[in-house]
C-alpha cells in the first residue's frame, strides 16, 4: 500500500463540519480502493466496504430502498454497525447502483454525520448513458490520478530525497550530485510509470520488462470496459480511440480519420467525449486568450494527453529507446516529455477537474505556440516545454508582449533558476523548472 498524496485531502474532509459524501474519481486501478482503505485504516474503527463489481454484493441493491433498509441490509450482510464518528462506509463501482446513487442525497441530509465515501471509474460514461445523475449539492468529489514523481519517490523509501526536494528553491538550490541524483530518478519514473501495480512490481523485482505484462492487463481490462460507456453501436469507435490515442500522446489531432481510419470527425468526437469521462485520455484544448478568463477553441485540434506515461511508452514500444537517452526532450519530438508535463498538471488538482490548454496565435505572418496554458493565481500561466537546457522562447515573448505578464515559466532538464530575458524588445523574467520539480509547479509558479 503507498501512502498517496490524496490521503491528507480525504483527512481533512473527514474533519470538515458542512462534510458532503465524497464521490472519488478516477480511471480504473490508479488507486481509488486503496487509498481509502488506508484512510480507513489511518483514521476510523472500522470499514464497511461495499464492492458493487461483486454480483453477490450487487444483488441486494438492485430495487430501490429506504436509508433505514440500507443500514438494516449492511448489518446483516456485514454484521457491522453503521456508527457515526467511527465508521467509513465505502461504497465501490457506484455506478452499477442507480439505486445508492439516489440514496446518497439522504445520507447528507438524514445522516450527516456518518462518513460516507462512493468510489467509480466509469461514473460520468455510464451515467449519461443511463440517463443519471448525482444528487446536486448533496456530493461532492475529488480526483485520483496515477502516481506522481514525489509519491513513486516516496513508494521507493526515497523519502530524504523528496524532502530535500521540496526545500529546494532560488535561495536553497540543489549542489550537482543532488541534480544528477534526483535526474536520474525521474528518469527511472519515466520508464516505469505511476500506475500503482507497475510501481510495485517494480520496486519488489527491478525489472523493467516485467512491467508489460501489467501494462498488458491494464490495456485489456480497458478495452474490456468499453461496452459499459456507449451502446454496442458505438464500441468499435472506442475501440479505435482507445488503442491509437497513446500513438498520439503530447500532438495535437484531427478528429476527421483519426489514426488512419475511415471514420468521420462526429464519431471520434463522442469517442473521446466518453474515454475523457472515464478519465483515460485528456483533451488539452487550444486557447488565444493571454488573460483570464481562459476559454478553448472548439474548431481548433485537441492536444491528446492518456492516462499514464507507462502506458504511453509501453504502446509505442520505445522503452528500451529511452533506456539510452540522456535528455528527456531529445527523443520523439518532445512529446514524451509533454505527456509526462500535463500528467503532472492534471495530478496536482485533487477536489476539481483541472482546465489545462495550449496557447496559440494564429495571424497571416505571424504564428506562436505555448505548449501549456493555466489559470492559478488569479493569472493566466503560460508554461512552454523545452529541448535539452535550451531552446527558443519566441512564442512565450508573443505572450508577454500581449498578456502584458512579467513573468514567464518553462520545465526543462537544466536546475531551478530565475532569470531576466530579452527577445527583440520585449524583456521579462522567465522561471526554468526542472522536470523532477514538477510535483510542485503550482507552488513554483505562485513565487
Amino acid at each position: 500500500m503507498f501512502n498517496r498524496r490524496i490521503i491528507k485531502y480525504l483527512e481533512e474532509w473527514k474533519d470538515r463540519a458542512n462534510r458532503k459524501p465524497l464521490i472519488l474519481r478516477g480511471a480504473r486501478q490508479v488507486g481509488k480502493t486503496v487509498s481509502v482503505r488506508l484512510l480507513a485504516k489511518k483514521s476510523f474503527q472500522n470499514l464497511v466496504e461495499i464492492n458493487l463489481d461483486n454480483p453477490e454484493q450487487e444483488q441486494f441493491f438492485r430495487n430501490p430502498l429506504s436509508l433505514e433498509d440500507f443500514e438494516k441490509t449492511v448489518q446483516l450482510k456485514f454484521n457491522q454497525p453503521l456508527k457515526d464518528g467511527q465508521t467509513l462506509l465505502f461504497i465501490d463501482e457506484v455506478q452499477n447502483s442507480p439505486n445508492l446513487i439516489k440514496l446518497l442525497r439522504f445520507f447528507y441530509e438524514d445522516r450527516p454525520n456518518l462518513h460516507v465515501i462512493a468510489a467509480g471509474s466509469l461514473l460520468e460514461a455510464k451515467l449519461k448513458k443511463e440517463g443519471l445523475s448525482f444528487p446536486v449539492g448533496r456530493v461532492e468529489f475529488a480526483y485520483l490520478y496515477p502516481l506522481d514523481f514525489f509519491e513513486f519517490l516516496e513508494a521507493k523509501s526515497q523519502k530524504d530525497l523528496v524532502q530535500t526536494l521540496k526545500e529546494a528553491s532560488l535561495n536553497n538550490p540543489l549542489a550537482a550530485p543532488i541534480r544528477d541524483i534526483a535526474g536520474k530518478a525521474f528518469n527511472e519514473y519515466l520508464l516505469v510509470g505511476g500506475m500503482p501495480e507497475a510501481v510495485a512490481s517494480y520496486i519488489a523485482n527491478h525489472d523493467f520488462q516485467a512491467l508489460n505484462r501489467i501494462y498488458n492487463s491494464l490495456l485489456t481490462s480497458y478495452f474490456e470496459d468499453l461496452p459499459k460507456y456507449v451502446s454496442e453501436a458505438k464500441v468499435k469507435y472506442l475501440n479505435h480511440c482507445l488503442e491509437n490515442a497513446p500513438l498520439f500522446s503530447g500532438q495535437t489531432i484531427s478528429y476527421e480519420n483519426f489514426g488512419d481510419s475511415a471514420y468521420r470527425s462526429r464519431e471520434i468526437s463522442q469517442a473521446f467525449d466518453a474515454l475523457e469521462k472515464a478519465m483515460l485520455v485528456y483533451r488539452v484544448m487550444g486557447s488565444k486568450n493571454s488573460s483570464l478568463p481562459l476559454i478553448g477553441k472548439k474548431k481548433k485540434a485537441p492536444k491528446i494527453i492518456f492516462l499514464d506515461i507507462g502506458l504511453v511508452n509501453y504502446r509505442l514500444g520505445i522503452r528500451d529507446k529511452l533506456l539510452a537517452v540522456s535528455e528527456l526532450n531529445d527523443f520523439f519530438r518532445g512529446r514524451i516529455a509533454e505527456q509526462v508535463v500535463a500528467q503532472h498538471l492534471l495530478a496536482q488538482d485533487t477536489y476539481s477537474q483541472p482546465q489545462v490548454y495550449y496557447w496559440f496565435r494564429d495571424f497571416p505572418g505571424s504564428t506562436a505556440e505555448i505548449d501549456f496554458l493555466f489559470a492559478r493565481h488569479g493569472r493566466a500561466i503560460p508554461l512552454e516545454v523545452k529541448s535539452g537546457k535550451t531552446g527558443r522562447l519566441r512564442s512565450l515573448k508573443e505572450f508577454i508582449n500581449l498578456s502584458g505578464a512579467q513573468r514567464a515559466y518553462r520545465i526543462y532538464s537544466g536546475e531551478l533558476k530565475l532569470e531576466a530575458v530579452q527577445i527583440d524588445n520585449v524583456k521579462f523574467e522567465l522561471m526554468s523548472i526542472p522536470f523532477y520539480l514538477l510535483p510542485r509547479v503550482h507552488e513554483l509558479t505562485a513565487l
